[in-house]
């Protein structure tokens, strides 16, 4: 997809200015042809813009001066909880100007009408053997066209996946996950450092995370709590249990994605969030406060309702 037809379904005829608080950043995105600004510099969003956001600072000052913006078209990019380097963030631009953000929210409104329509799901290709029940009091979050009609500063992953999440354990989970998924990547956040992690998680979740790209993985569930993650016949489901803090292997999202466009340049060993939009379903462990939020990508992966509880609602 050209970088005009993206400009076109998100921004009409006005090409987008790309704010960030890098300058190393926004000096490469001069390069590519963009108007840049950094967040320091500005006191209001422009009316068309795509934000990355290299600390937390930076992203809370976003989002205050998108509040005193009225006119506002924004898509943003949180570099900082995954990986604030020049080359994920020039990684992440790049999937995110091939992306094909008009078919992306067409698949959105069909996911979004399949799920409103059945409770009981199949899982099939890629090796995928997984069932999904989705409970009557679930509610799933997606965009759709008339979400960025008029005023918006979104996330760029809501651009390109549906997902229940399950964060806060005093609540039912939306859903009920059985089986087993081939994993091609993995993502990890941590949205603060947390003292009470062992020391080197980092390092042994980027090293699962290399392993993983190079040779795939086998994840299994049993009713929503994930029971192995084999690379070869090697299992590292200790260390996921490490990681996730005091959630442990239960797990806390269930998202389809719908980004078919990054398929032949996605990298799975670059920790960007472009990556969890890749068409097929993505599951998750943690919270990414007491422990790492770990998202596992099972590409090319299809959804079908097994028609046994027929939903009447249907989003038009």
């Amino acid at each position: 997809m050209s970088t005009s037809t993206m400009i076109k379904t998100l921004f009409g005829t006005e090409e987008p200015s790309i704010i960030a608080d890098s300058e190393v950043f926004l000096q490469e995105c001069s390069k590519l042809g963009f108007k840049t600004a950094n967040i320091s510099d500005i006191a209001a969003l422009p009316k068309n813009s795509i934000v990355f956001s290299f600390t937390n600072d930076a992203a809370k000052r976003v989002f205050e001066i998108a509040k005193n913006t009225e006119n506002k078209k924004s898509v943003f990019c949180a570099v900082q909880v995954f990986d604030p380097t020049l080359d994920t963030a020039l990684y992440s631009l790049d999937l995110l100007l091939r992306s094909d953000f008009e078919r992306a929210l067409i698949a959105q409104r069909r996911v979004l009408n399949m799920l409103n329509s059945h409770d009981s799901f199949a899982l099939t290709g890629n090796d995928a053997d997984a069932q999904i029940t989705i409970f009557s009091h679930a509610q799933p979050y997606a965009l759709i066209a008339e979400d960025i009609e008029i005023d918006f500063i979104q996330s760029v992953a809501e651009f390109f996946e549906v997902h229940y999440a399950h964060m806060n354990p005093q609540n039912p989970s939306p859903f009920c996950f059985h089986g087993t998924l081939k994993i091609a990547g993995i993502l990890t956040v941590l949205r603060k450092p947390n003292s009470k992690l062992p020391d080197g998680l980092k390092n042994s979740l980027k090293w699962l995370s290399d392993l993983i790209s190079e040779k795939g993985a086998v994840l299994s569930v049993k009713n929503n709590t994930v029971t192995s993650l084999k690379i070869n016949d090697d299992e590292h489901v200790k260390l996921l249990d490490l990681a996730a803090g005091r959630r442990g292997l239960k797990m806390t999202e269930f998202a389809i994605g719908v980004n078919d466009s990054i398929a032949t340049s996605i990298n799975y060993k670059t920790n960007s969030q472009l990556n969890e939009g890749i068409s097929g379903v993505h599951l998750a462990i943690g919270d990414g406060s007491s422990g790492y939020h770990i998202d596992f990508l099972s590409p090319s992966v299809n959804v079908a309702p097994t028609y046994q509880l027929p939903k009447p609602t249907s989003l038009p």
